[in-house]
């Protein structure tokens, strides 16, 4: 099943230490609120890792170029796109 893993609080590479075996190939990550500013240079998963534009811009947060930024409209998109999402 395609899952949207939305990383909240805490940080990527923490989550990834305990839930990694949730990943599935076709999985993707939405980063945001404290997650942002834990994201290392490069990208811990092969997955994809989302973020929102509007986030960013209100964190003042620098997220790494592997990070793929969306609208807020396509953020909607996003999260529909997939068959479940888990927010963590």
């Amino acid at each position: 099943m395609k899952t949207l893993h939305w990383v909240r609080d805490g940080s990527l590479p923490a989550w990834l230490e305990t839930h990694k075996h949730l990943l599935g190939k076709t999985d993707a990550f939405l980063v945001s609120e404290s997650a942002l500013g834990t994201l290392p240079d490069s990208s811990p998963v092969l997955q994809i890792i989302y973020a929102r534009k509007s986030d960013i811009e209100n964190s003042k947060a620098t997220v790494p170029n592997y990070v793929v930024l969306k609208s807020d409209a396509e953020w909607v998109e996003l999260v529909l796109s997939f068959q479940q999402q888990v927010t963590w």
